[in-house]
Formats: structure tokens, C-alpha cells, sequence
């Protein structure tokens, strides 16, 4: 399913479908991730951090956290986690918030937060400052 077709509400379009498409390539592989950002200047690594942090953060409040583990780590990677998933999944979620998983705990192989601000170090020599 192409990204651009998936809906999410109106208070969410802040969150590009050039980041889902992004997103998607990575088909939650960090190196594939890497190599991705690795390609991209300045202004879009940190456009694609900031979107990433942004759609996460939407995530971490109610009624999300009505359904995720308790600990602020915990739902900082269950956030990240759906977000690695791509934007059918992450949608589903929004419109579904009783479909958000418990814990992610010996799941978060697949979680791509944090590729965009080693990428940046690494080109850059300094991190991204968008947490």
C-alpha cells in the first residue's frame, strides 16, 4: 500500500509522507536505515529525526499509555517501535489506541530511533539535538 494513500487525522500532517517513505525502505532494518540517512545532507537528516521524535511523541500520552507498561522507557520504545512499522501500522494504532502493545521487551531488534542521530555524528561530528 502506497504511504500517500493511508490517512492519518488532520493534527498529524506534520508528520510527512517523505518520512514514511523513508520509513518504508528501511522495512525496519537499521543499516538499511543508515545507508538511507547516510545519502541525505544536513536539513534532512534532521528533517527526518524531527519527524521521527514528533510522531513518536504522539504516542506518549493518553489513551496510548492507557495500554503500554508503565515505565518511561518502556513507552519510549513501544512509541518507537510503531513508528518503525511504517505508517499503515502506525495509523491503525491512532485509530485504534486498544491495539497498542504492552511491552516491546525482547522485541526491540527492529526499532530505528536513534539511526538519524548516528548518522549525523558520524557525517558531522556532533549529534542532531532533537530528542
Amino acid at each position: 500500500m502506497d504511504n500517500a494513500s493511508i490517512k492519518l487525522p488532520e493534527d498529524f500532517s506534520h508528520i510527512s509522507d517523505w518520512f514514511w517513505d523513508i520509513i518504508s525502505y528501511a522495512k525496519e532494518d537499521r543499516n538499511t536505515l543508515k545507508e538511507a540517512l547516510s545519502a541525505m545532507d544536513k536539513a534532512d537528516i534532521l528533517r527526518f529525526q524531527e519527524q521521527f521524535v514528533d510522531a513518536a511523541i504522539e504516542l506518549q500520552d493518553e489513551p496510548f499509555t492507557d495500554y503500554m507498561e508503565e515505565s518511561e522507557d518502556g513507552v519510549e520504545d513501544i512509541s518507537h517501535w510503531i513508528v518503525s512499522k511504517g505508517k499503515a501500522f502506525y495509523a491503525d494504532i491512532i485509530n485504534h489506541p486498544e491495539n497498542t502493545p504492552h511491552s516491546v521487551t525482547g522485541n526491540t531488534d527492529p526499532i530505528l530511533y536513534g539511526v538519524a542521530d548516528e548518522v549525523f555524528v558520524d557525517k558531522f561530528g556532533e549529534p542532531t539535538g532533537i530528542y
